[in-house]
C-alpha cells in the first residue's frame, strides 16, 4: 500500500521522500522565490543541477536558434541557450524521457506525423508539455526585473503575478515525474496547425497570456495552440466561429485565432475548480470539479485588445482600411478587424497583411 505524508500546509511527500503534491505557500516560497528545482522542490545544497532549457534544447537546434535570442517583456534579449530555469540534474533527465524523447520524435515527423501522434492517444502527453512550457516562461521571470533601468526598484517580473493559476499548471506539468494520475476532464482546448512557411524568419514562434491561460508554439511549418484550464469550454465556444480556416495559416492569421481563444477563456465566467487527490493507498490524482459553463457578455473590445497585444512586430507590414502602425493598432483593439474573414464573414482565400 502505498503512502503519503502530509505536512501541515498541505505538501505531500511519500515514503520515500518524493514530493508528491507543493502546497501553494511551498510552491510559492520554494519554487518561485527560492529557486529550488522546479520539479522535485530540492535545494542546489542537496542535488547536482544543471538546469532546465526553457525551450527545448531539441527545438532551438531543430530551428536554428544556437546563436538567436528571446525578447522578454521588459525588452531584455537573453540567448535561448541560456535561457534556463532551475532543475536539478536528476529530474532534468526525467523530464528528457517523459516528454522531449517522445515529442521530438514526433514532431520529425511533420504536420501528419504528430497529428497522427495526438489521435493516437498522445494529445494528453503534448497538453501537459506545453503547460510545462508555460510554467517554465512564467518561472523564469523571478529572475526577470519588470524594467532595465537600475534606478528604478520595481522589482522581478514574476513578484508582480498571482500565483494560484500558475500553481494549478505547475501541478499538471510535473505530475508525470510524480506519479499523479491527471483526469482527462482537466485538460483543456488544443488544436494543431499548418502554417505557411516563410524565407525571412527563423522557424520558431510563442507568446502567451497568463490573462487568457494560453500559449502559442510554432516550430517550422507546425503550431500548437492551448489553452491551459477551460477544460475544453473555448472550443465548444469557438466551434461555429472558426468552423472553417484557411489551411495552411498566415503567421497572422494564427495569432488571430490565438487572440480568438484567449478571449473567449476570458469571457468564462464560473471556472473550473482543481484539486489534487492523494486518497490512501490509491494513486493521487488531479482532478476537477466542473461547472455549467457561464459566460460575461461578450466584449469585442477584449478580442481586440488581445489581438492587438500579440502581433508584435508583425505590425510593420499591416494595414488596417489604410491605417499604419499605431493607427492600424488602434483600429484592431475595436475587435472589429479580422484578417481571416472578409466583410461578409466569408474566408479570406489570400493571407496578406490587410484587414477590415
Amino acid at each position: 500500500m502505498r503512502a503519503f505524508v502530509v505536512a501541515k500546509d498541505g505538501t505531500t511527500d511519500d515514503l520515500e521522500g518524493n514530493r508528491i503534491f507543493f502546497s501553494f505557500q511551498n510552491f510559492k516560497e520554494q519554487v518561485c522565490v527560492k529557486g529550488s528545482c522546479f520539479v522535485c522542490g530540492a535545494p542546489h545544497s542537496r542535488k547536482k543541477f544543471n538546469d532546465e532549457h526553457v525551450f527545448p534544447d531539441w527545438v532551438i537546434r531543430r530551428c536554428g536558434l544556437q546563436n538567436s535570442k528571446f525578447t522578454l517583456t521588459n525588452g531584455e534579449l537573453v540567448p535561448y541557450t541560456t535561457y534556463k530555469i532551475p532543475c536539478c540534474q536528476t529530474c532534468n533527465t526525467q523530464l528528457s524521457a517523459i516528454y522531449e524523447t517522445p515529442i521530438s520524435k514526433a514532431f520529425h515527423q511533420g504536420y501528419e506525423g504528430l497529428l497522427k501522434f495526438m489521435q493516437d492517444g498522445n494529445a494528453s502527453l503534448i497538453k501537459a508539455w506545453l503547460s510545462l512550457i508555460f510554467l517554465k516562461v512564467h518561472l523564469r521571470d523571478f529572475k526577470n526585473k519588470v524594467v532595465l533601468d537600475e534606478r528604478l526598484k520595481l522589482g522581478m517580473i514574476g513578484d508582480h503575478y498571482d500565483l494560484h493559476e500558475l500553481h494549478h499548471i505547475h501541478a499538471v506539468a510535473r505530475a508525470a515525474t510524480a506519479g499523479v494520475a491527471i483526469n482527462d476532464n482537466v485538460f483543456g482546448t488544443l488544436a494543431i496547425f499548418k502554417i505557411e512557411s516563410s524565407e525571412d524568419d527563423d522557424g520558431f514562434d510563442y507568446c502567451d497570456s497568463l490573462t487568457g491561460r494560453g500559449l502559442l508554439l510554432r516550430i517550422n511549418d507546425i503550431a500548437l495552440l492551448h489553452i491551459l484550464d477551460d477544460c475544453g469550454g473555448t472550443a465548444g465556444m469557438l466551434s461555429k466561429r472558426l468552423e472553417v480556416l484557411p489551411h495552411p495559416l498566415s503567421q497572422l492569421q494564427l495569432r488571430e485565432v490565438y487572440a480568438h481563444h484567449i478571449a473567449a477563456n476570458v469571457h468564462i465566467r464560473n471556472r473550473p475548480v482543481f484539486r489534487t487527490e492523494v486518497p490512501l493507498g490509491k494513486q493521487p490524482q488531479i482532478s476537477v470539479e466542473l461547472p455549467d459553463f457561464e459566460l460575461h457578455e461578450y466584449d469585442p473590445s477584449v478580442f481586440g485588445s488581445l489581438f492587438a497585444g500579440v502581433i508584435g512586430t508583425m505590425i510593420a507590414h499591416i494595414v488596417v482600411d489604410g491605417a499604419k502602425g499605431d493607427e492600424a493598432l488602434e483600429k484592431i483593439a475595436t475587435g472589429q478587424v479580422s484578417f481571416i474573414f472578409d466583410e461578409n464573414g466569408n474566408v479570406r482565400r489570400e493571407s496578406s497583411g490587410r484587414g477590415h
